[in-house]
């Protein structure tokens, strides 16, 4: 849990850097942005990014004022520390999962609900509708301004043990999940017992048996190469929780009317090329993985998934009720 007042504290220290224009190191003529992401070059995440990269670069208003600084692979952190990083203005842009934004905006957790979308058209009729607008515009009270949503895939279980086929299968098994209560709470109320863990303490993990498995979309499964430890993937697709590309408030209120609206359009053009690059590796990734000795199985039994995790939505009404309704309303 992200401390709040620690994150007060640098938020107030991040008033001043930014006050003084202290936003990264200067390139000449331009305004520097660091902008962080835990995955490698290559995978459709940073693909996406590239592309934005590129977009900003050779827009006529942007190409002038901005540089975006890529740093990719985690150099910067994991993405709770990214999110950290970003919230005192260590750095002024991140990519990140939805899953740990929710410790900044409750809201925005609604995402994490599993089984939330029938599936991912269902998912992006709401993301690029009138709810998405509104999980943006929940990051602004605490300094993150939301520009686009990138795909992540649907997320099931991988584990060193044995095929999940049923909810017996992953009974007791140790699996890591990303640093957020829900997923937690979803973990054990299919009868597993939930880890958290950075992305990048993963593999480590499952190698000395710290861990028994995971679970996260077959393109992270290929690129951290978590297939070598954890040869058993169950396609459960509990969760379809996107990523989202975010900026600095203080740097986003520097920007004139146009360049926002410019900044605001290079990163959803990329969004959508992203979600090609995503479909693409995906198809990859999974030829690969079974190439390596991976064996893949789908659940034949997700409604007994589903109505196991019921009460998380009983749990979470008060605050996620009305928009479960919503999200599930749209057609």
């Amino acid at each position: 849990m992200i401390d709040s007042r620690r994150f007060r504290w640098f938020q107030a220290a991040a008033a001043l850097l930014l006050l003084f224009g202290c936003s990264g190191d200067s390139v000449p003529g331009k305004e520097r942005l660091i902008l962080s992401n835990v995955h490698v070059e290559g995978y459709p995440t940073a693909q996406g990014l590239r592309d934005f990269e590129r977009r900003v670069g050779e827009d006529p208003l942007l190409g002038e004022r901005l540089a975006l600084d890529l740093q990719l692979g985690g150099v910067l952190g994991n993405e709770k520390e990214t999110l950290e990083k970003l919230g005192f203005g260590g750095i002024q842009m991140a990519c990140t999962s939805v899953a740990p934004l929710a410790e900044f905006s409750r809201t925005i957790g609604v995402l994490t609900l599993p089984y939330l979308f029938r599936d991912p058209e269902h998912m992006w009729r709401v993301l690029d509708g009138e709810i998405g607008e509104e999980l943006l515009g929940s990051l602004e009270a605490n300094g993150l301004v939301g520009l686009a949503w990138y795909d992540a895939g649907a997320r099931s279980f991988y584990n060193r043990q044995r095929p999940v086929r049923s909810l017996e299968d992953l009974a007791g098994l140790k699996i890591r999940v990303q640093k957020s209560e829900i997923m937690r709470e979803m973990v054990e109320a299919l009868g597993g017992s939930p880890v958290s863990l950075g992305f990048k303490e993963v593999y480590t993990n499952l190698y000395t048996g710290a861990i028994d498995g995971a679970e996260n979309n077959v393109p992270s499964y290929r690129s951290e190469r978590h297939f070598e430890v954890a040869k058993y993937y169950s396609y459960d697709r509990h969760s379809t929780i996107p990523d989202l590309l975010m900026i600095h408030r203080g740097v986003w209120q520097r920007l004139s009317e146009e360049e926002r609206a410019a900044l605001r359009r290079a990163a959803r053009e990329s969004s959508a090329a992203q979600r090609g690059f995503w479909r693409d590796y995906v198809e990859e990734a999974l030829a690969a993985v079974r190439e390596a000795g991976s064996e893949i199985n789908e659940i034949d039994d997700v409604e007994s998934f589903q109505r196991a995790v019921e009460p998380l939505y009983v749990k979470h009404a008060a605050l996620y009720g009305d928009l479960v309704e919503r999200i599930r309303a749209v057609e």
